[in-house]
């Protein structure tokens, strides 16, 4: 038997598709690759910006290592270190690694005081892992403070001269391009 079209009523006929289901999972799609996509590129970025830090904190700890060196060897001084104008005798004098005089920076500011430059003037530690390149210090002196102790006034104490040592230090990490200078000022009593 067969059956008429109004007795199968609109089931029979078939409709036209429209693809709106098509069109919404593509647009859906792409929002999630769009996401997803973001996503990667945050995730890139953050360890970008995390291995950047491990490596100035390699940077900065190699410098402090060579600062803490400079320390220890004023410490082992018996008496007052002969200061020079080259670093020649371990300590240089009052602003002497100063490549342009006073040129209104400090002399550590300098463009040229860079990785060549520390190499030559700079007192190389070693033993640093994990670094492009050993860490250096040099000391200077630059001030000697004979007055103003206010303890041994009138005591008959024999004041005992002050010296001023400034410790400049300077580390990299693992990436020679990063480069950290630390400074610290070391006094110290020198018996005469």
């Amino acid at each position: 038997m067969r059956r008429t079209q109004r007795q199968l009523g609109k089931r029979a006929l078939p409709q036209k598709q429209q693809g709106a289901i098509l069109i919404f999972c593509l647009i859906f799609l792409t929002v999630l690759t769009m996401m997803g996509v973001s996503g990667m590129e945050s995730t890139t970025l953050e360890e970008r910006m995390s291995g950047n830090m491990r490596d100035h904190e390699l940077a900065f700890n190699s410098a402090d290592s060579a600062l803490q060196v400079g320390e220890r060897w004023l410490i082992a001084q018996a008496s007052r270190p002969t200061t020079s104008g080259d670093g020649s005798t371990g300590v240089w004098s009052t602003d002497a690694p100063d490549p342009d005089n006073g040129g209104g920076l400090y002399w550590w500011d300098h463009a040229n005081i860079n990785a060549a430059w520390w190499t030559a003037n700079g007192i190389a530690i070693t033993n640093v892992a994990t670094v492009a390149a050993q860490p250096d210090y040099l000391i200077e002196e630059y001030a000697v403070v004979d007055t103003g102790q206010s303890i041994a006034i009138g005591g008959g104490e024999q004041t005992v001269p002050r010296v001023f040592h400034r410790i400049t230090a300077s580390g990299v990490g693992v990436n020679a391009a990063t480069r950290v200078s630390v400074q610290a000022t070391f006094v110290q009593s020198y018996p005469d």
